[in-house]
């Protein structure tokens, strides 16, 4: 008996530590019941900038109580080349203040591509240290919401500007001297670099940026093959992980991910750490842009864009 006891405790806690520092799904009957919950704070990262704004669009329908951020102004630092490095702490501080969140607000992004941007703002916020426990990722987003019929508003609620002041900030992110030195140089053979671009990309074919191609030894796996295309949700965790493991990315593995431009990289760590519960993932937020614009830098599949036929 008191060897059960125990096995039972300790299964107690380790749930309990599992949940205490994590980004969370929440679904649309959740979040409806909770639309006046003041502890809450829903934030919309819409992929268009005309999404954004308070003027009464036809069509620019949003979630009821929602606030907006705008993906390249507000989640993107200004101040370096390239802007898909994440803001600074200075910059990250007086958007939260914006929108009127402090360290204890719980948040719910959504969006209305897959998850992709709502994913960047939380990602953000874990990297500023607000407590994961209070960051929520609605499954399906808008698409989702809409297609069940919830209720959707044509403007934004103001809201009353906070103090945020950030106190620590978590070693999630990479540069692009660690990829070179850990994964091309073949200083940690043991790491796998995952490259979650739609494969197009990843082989060259499609150009978005001076060069096309992948970071040598990059594996790719299309980081929103883990949606559904209908609605937008996730996946089960069973089938996220069989795409995973299939390419040889297992949670025994230290996994460095990249995309075009820091997006498809947040959506791919909240899956991948928060999903289906990899232990040790770190972000490349200059991802693509950087790396190809650093012409010294090598690639494989290289293909210039003036070559693009």
């Amino acid at each position: 008996m008191k060897q059960k006891a125990f096995w039972l405790s300790t299964l107690v806690v380790l749930l309990w530590s599992s949940s205490v520092w994590a980004i969370s799904l929440v679904d649309a009957d959740w979040l409806k019941k909770n639309l006046e919950n003041k502890s809450i704070r829903i934030v919309e990262v819409p992929e268009k900038a005309d999404a954004i704004g308070d003027q009464h669009l036809p069509g620019k329908l949003h979630i009821h109580g929602a606030v907006v951020v705008n993906r390249y102004l507000d989640l993107g630092n200004m101040s370096v080349v390239p802007p898909t490095l994440y803001p600074s702490k200075e910059q990250y501080e007086k958007l939260m203040a914006r929108l009127g969140i402090t360290p204890e607000t719980t948040v719910v992004a959504y969006d209305d591509k897959f998850s992709l941007f709502a994913s960047r703002l939380l990602v953000i916020m874990e990297l500023y240290g607000h407590d994961a426990n209070k960051l929520k990722l609605l499954n399906g987003g808008l698409v989702n919401w809409k297609k069940l019929g919830y209720p959707t508003l044509d403007g934004h609620i103001p809201v009353s500007a906070t103090k945020y002041k950030v106190d620590k900030i978590n070693p999630i992110l990479l540069t692009w001297s660690d990829i070179y030195r850990d994964v091309v140089s073949g200083a940690r053979p043991e790491v796998i670099l995952v490259d979650v671009r739609p494969q197009d990309e990843y082989s060259g074919k499609n150009i978005r940026t001076i060069r096309g191609g992948h970071i040598p030894h990059a594996v790719n796996v299309v980081g929103t093959d883990a949606n559904n295309k209908e609605d937008h949700t996730f996946k089960s965790a069973a089938e996220i992980r069989k795409l995973f493991e299939a390419k040889g990315i297992t949670q025994d593995k230290p996994i460095y991910e990249y995309c075009h431009s820091g997006d498809r990289t947040a959506h791919a760590y909240v899956i991948l750490k928060y999903i289906i519960g990899y232990k040790d993932v770190k972000v490349y937020d200059g991802s693509w842009i950087e790396w190809a614009t650093l012409l010294s830098l090598p690639a494989e599949d290289q293909v210039w864009y003036t070559e693009k036929k």
